[in-house]
């Protein structure tokens, strides 16, 4: 049994997914595919070893979870216009491994999932946008404000924001940790889920003011209220 994030709710072992127990749901956010080469752009270089990891936690997630079904709440691949080659062999690499596994893949758009809408269709992949509703639980990437939210959703669920806690340590250096953000917007409960990718470092929520966050759902609560859950793999999840 996870991290209780919610009722029917849990942080998978001390990963960046939940899982939505009673449906049999794994959800993860924010993978950014790709992501090695846009670095590779500016200059950076890193050994492209993100999407190995991040299909091994994807694996041990599905696994542990015992999940029917996968939904990606948007941003699969990095960049925003046409996917490069690193992108179109790596999406599909993961979609023709998901469909091995059995797992049915659901993908809700984000602002970085331009042109994939044909592999998405090739591998029998769900595309919703802008959202999805599965019984009680509303998913979003959260680039954009909710519209029409059903009467009888009770739990948002959003990516986006790649949300981090920054903490100063006894030597003054400053560490950033990926978490999750429980907390409240219009009467229902609002998940946060950190980036899949290894590389999506995040925004420090305990410093970033309320009208600098990236997501415009975030920018309308009362975001000091929220409640960090902080992931540290291999270690444990805190809250």
């Amino acid at each position: 049994m996870g991290f209780k994030l919610l009722k029917g709710v849990e942080v998978v072992l001390d990963l960046p997914g939940l899982h939505l127990r009673d449906k049999g749901v794994l959800v993860v956010t924010d993978l950014h595919i790709g992501y090695e080469l846009a670095l590779q752009k500016q200059g950076i270089y890193i050994p492209k070893s993100t999407y190995t990891r991040t299909k091994s936690s994807l694996r041990t997630m599905i696994e542990e979870a015992q999940a029917e079904k996968l939904v990606i709440l948007g941003d699969v691949k990095h960049e925003f216009g046409v996917p490069s080659d690193q992108e179109w062999i790596e999406v599909k690499d993961l979609l023709r491994w998901l469909q091995e596994l059995g797992v049915e893949v659901h993908v809700v758009r984000g602002n970085h999932d331009n042109y994939i809408i044909s592999i998405l269709k090739r591998f029998g992949a769900g595309l919703h946008d802008p959202s999805m509703v599965v019984d009680e639980y509303m998913l979003a990437h959260g680039h954009k404000p909710l519209e029409e939210v059903p009467d009888d959703v009770e739990v948002i669920l959003i990516g986006h924001e790649h949300p981090a806690i920054a903490v100063k340590g006894y030597f003054g250096v400053k560490e950033k940790f990926k978490c999750f953000l429980r907390g409240d917007w219009m009467d229902r409960k609002l998940v946060v889920l950190p980036a899949m990718s290894p590389l999506a470092g995040g925004s420090s929520v305990n410093e970033v003011p309320r009208e600098f966050l990236l997501s415009p759902i975030l920018r309308a609560t009362d975001i000091d209220s929220f409640t960090p859950i902080v992931i540290e793999p291999g270690a444990g999840v805190y809250e």
